[in-house]
């Protein structure tokens, strides 16, 4: 089954996360220094990794795996979605997980988007 995960940040600047129109877990429980709130855009600590450990975690059902691959999704995905709002499904997150890296810091959203449309400004 194909899931769907979105983003929106409202004016005020909060974000909405969702999988299959529901609000994504943050999994607060598997990282200890989580933030409050999911963020994306650029390479952080904080809310790009917390969102980057929830996708995966959700992606992969296992706590294992998503601590494993979450710093290079955090890199490769949650840096470079759009500010305003994003969309990604299943099948991209696996086609960005199996690819090698771009060189020199390459646009994963923009590959995913050649999977059928699977990552774009919502």
């Amino acid at each position: 089954m194909v899931r769907v995960y979105s983003g929106k940040r409202r004016r005020d600047g909060t974000t909405l996360v969702n999988v299959d129109g529901r609000p994504l877990d943050p999994r607060p429980d598997i990282r200890s220094q989580s933030a409050t709130t999911f963020d994306w855009g650029y390479e952080g600590r904080g809310g790009p990794a917390q969102l980057a450990l929830a996708i995966l975690t959700d992606h992969f059902g296992d706590d294992g795996r998503a601590r494993r691959h979450y710093d290079d999704f955090t890199r490769r995905v949650i840096r470079v979605l759009p500010e305003e709002s994003w969309v990604l499904n299943s099948a991209a997150i696996d086609l960005m997980l199996a690819s090698e890296p771009e060189p020199h810091g390459g646009d994963a959203t923009a590959r995913a988007r050649r999977v059928n449309g699977a990552a774009s400004p919502g």
